[in-house]
């Protein structure tokens, strides 16, 4: 994922000032600049948790108190 990139867009706003001042340190430790040290963290977090949600709607296929069943089924 490079910056440089046509497909990207800014992510902004303001984070505690000892949560910069860690995410700085373990991106330094990595040799990182902190914005490439928060991308990968986001895009691993992201990752796991589309996977995780893609497990608990394929265990709930078919489960008539899932509401994604009853879609599936009207389409």
């Amino acid at each position: 994922m490079d910056a440089s990139s046509p497909d990207t867009k800014e992510l902004r706003g303001d984070a505690p000032a000892d949560l910069v001042q860690a995410l700085d340190a373990l991106a330094q430790a990595e040799g990182q600049s902190r914005n490439a040290y928060v991308n990968k963290v986001l895009l691993k977090h992201v990752q796991e948790r589309l996977h995780q949600i893609s497990l608990g709607h394929r265990m709930l296929i078919g489960n008539p108190l899932y509401p994604e069943s009853k879609r599936s089924k009207a389409e």
